[in-house]
């Protein structure tokens, strides 16, 4: 590990922060005893870079060091889940009247849900399947957007100035590949379903 990364993390640890609390209470200690400033920053800055060092040849310092960078790593992990998690939600709640483009969107979430619970399993996430999932809201906003553009157009007899040649048919066929691509993601973190069992999800999403 590069020793910007080590002392990053050592800073985080319980053992860096205790070190650097006890340097600043000698500090303030030396400095409320009537010494010079400088001294006393010395000292201080003395105490934590022994206490650094005695825990670097222990060895109790690099357990602490790796403790810490994989609790952060795990805490950046939850934090991107539930973003993930909450873009499912909102894919969820969208309205979506066309019956077809409905189940292309549900094969979405279900493909989201099923990856989800694979990353909170493995502890692991893949950023590709992130993006496929906003990606597949964005392309039902964009289809619900043209059906209330064309509503309005046919309502007030209004011709079409920007038509979505075959709208339906391309938002399926996007839905699927991304439903599609959060599976195979998921696969590759799980280790996924036999052959058959493969074969069976590509039927269901073709």
């Amino acid at each position: 590990m590069p020793i910007k990364d080590y002392l990053k993390w050592y800073a985080r640890s319980p053992l860096g922060i205790g070190s650097l609390f006890a340097g600043l209470f000698a500090a303030l200690g030396t400095a409320g005893a009537g010494l010079s400033p400088l001294l006393a920053a010395a000292m201080g800055l003395g105490l934590v870079a022994a206490a650094g060092g005695a825990a670097l040849l222990s060895g109790w310092g690099p357990r602490q060091v790796l403790a810490a960078r994989d609790a952060g790593i795990a805490r950046a992990r939850r934090a991107k889940l539930e973003t993930v998690e909450k873009s499912r939600q909102n894919l969820a709640r969208m309205r979506i009247a066309d019956a077809a483009v409905a189940e292309a969107a549900q094969l979405v979430i279900l493909a989201a849900g099923e990856y989800l619970e694979a990353c909170k399993y493995e502890l692991s996430d893949d950023p590709v399947a992130d993006a496929a999932l906003d990606d597949a809201a964005e392309i039902v906003d964009i289809f619900l957007k043209e059906m209330d553009e064309a509503a309005t157009e046919k309502r007030f007899g209004l011709k079409d100035s920007d038509p979505f040649i075959d709208a339906r048919d391309r938002v399926i066929a996007a839905l699927k590949e991304k439903a599609a691509l959060l599976r195979e993601r998921r696969i590759q973190i799980d280790g996924g379903l036999p052959a058959s069992g493969r074969m069976s999800v590509r039927e269901e999403i073709e």
